[in-house]
């Protein structure tokens, strides 16, 4: 079977894990990866580099800096269609973008006979207008199958009309990387650490943590903050007018690599991301990456956190300082709770591995060729949803 993923965010080794642990559990499968020249993740500029598991191509970006709205150059996929002539494409991008739209066309003009796997992870019913609700159907209609990242965006999917397969492949955790500090968690004679790890963005709940914390004056605690953002300003005043601005360290935007020895440093990790127009937690990667590290996780109900978490952690209700302040001081508070949570976090996150994401995108791909290529014989079969 012949592969090639496009993704715009497949740039490095780091970024690219799902597709090396396919490389190294199916090396029958030749891959080939298509992303972008240069993109900005997590609060940085991240170049393209190569890879020793599979061939990466790389495509400059035109038209916008957004997501949705950029287009590829042509000639890298054109060259890639023709070259690697996959069987199956497996396309990282929404269907009502550009990126989308260009690739589905590029693709019936050069790979007609490919099957189209589709990866989205929108969990958020919006109408778009034209020409994005036209984009965003005929992508439907290509698509052999989609994959979502959780529950909540399969949801989304149906309620928009898509009736073809659309299995939940999770993002997966690096269990090498992020795993419990050898030797065991050394404690410090001095106050616990809550740990906020992400982008800082609108809806990531910063006000919510804020307030939880300034009903925590009293006790001991001090807060470590691994991420940067347009809300780190407001957040730092709002700790300041609280008093609280001395119990925090901010470590700002940090290269991915360096993340894992960050989560050894927390005794309690919060997610507090609200709900918004824009903003409902599709999946939640750092909730993976705390529970692989022996982290205890509490995190709001909001979008998949709940579906991640399942009984490896403590849940609030989003917007509610009251309720976080209380899950933080009972966790804080009792040793007993957070090794068990750590406990169940280790458990639990063997099902998020790298590894076993794999191998659901492994059954996908058989499944979709297979029918593709019965479909060619019989035109009558279809996939069943």
């Amino acid at each position: 079977m012949r592969v090639l993923r496009i993704a715009h965010s497949s740039l490095t080794p780091a970024l690219r894990q799902r597709e090396r642990a396919f490389a190294r559990l199916y090396p029958d499968v030749e891959l080939e990866v298509l992303t972008t020249q240069r993109w900005r993740e997590a609060e940085m500029d991240v170049e393209a580099t190569g890879d020793d598991l599979f061939p990466v191509r790389t495509a400059r970006t035109y038209l916008s800096k957004h997501i949705q709205l950029f287009a590829y150059d042509p000639r890298p996929i054109v060259k890639a269609l023709r070259q690697h002539q996959p069987h199956l494409i497996d396309l990282g991008h929404e269907p009502y973008s550009v990126a989308c739209a260009e690739v589905l066309t590029l693709c019936s003009w050069f790979a007609p006979q490919a099957a189209i796997v589709m990866q989205t992870n929108q969990n958020i019913l919006h109408n778009y207008p034209p020409p994005f609700n036209w984009l965003e159907q005929r992508a439907f209609g290509r698509v052999a199958a989609a994959y979502a990242c959780s529950e909540t965006v399969c949801e989304v999917l149906r309620a928009k009309g898509f009736d073809k397969p659309a299995p939940i492949v999770t993002f997966g955790v690096d269990t090498e990387a992020f795993r419990p500090p050898a030797g065991g968690r050394k404690r410090s004679s001095g106050p616990l650490t809550i740990g906020f790890v992400g982008r800082m963005l609108p809806g990531k709940g910063l006000n919510v943590l804020a307030g939880a914390l300034a009903k925590m004056s009293a006790e001991a605690w001090r807060l470590l903050v691994v991420g940067d953002g347009p809300e780190r300003e407001g957040f730092e005043r709002q700790l300041s007018e609280s008093g609280l601005r001395d119990r925090a360290e901010f470590t700002g935007a940090i290269d991915f690599a360096l993340v894992p020895e960050y989560f050894h440093q927390l005794d309690v990790m919060v997610i507090p991301t609200e709900t918004t127009k824009r903003i409902r937690e599709q999946f939640g990667r750092v909730i993976v990456e705390a529970m692989a590290s022996g982290v205890p996780v509490i995190g709001s109900t909001c979008g998949a956190i709940p579906e991640v978490i399942g009984d490896a952690g403590l849940l609030f209700t989003e917007g509610d300082a009251d309720a976080l302040a209380c899950a933080l001081r009972q966790s804080l508070s009792d040793e007993v709770l957070r090794e068990r949570l750590s406990l169940a976090g280790l458990a639990r996150v063997e099902q998020y591995s790298w590894e076993r994401v794999a191998e659901k995108t492994y059954e996908l791909y058989q499944q979709v060729v297979r029918t593709r290529t019965e479909s060619i014989r019989h035109p009558s079969v279809e996939l069943a949803a």
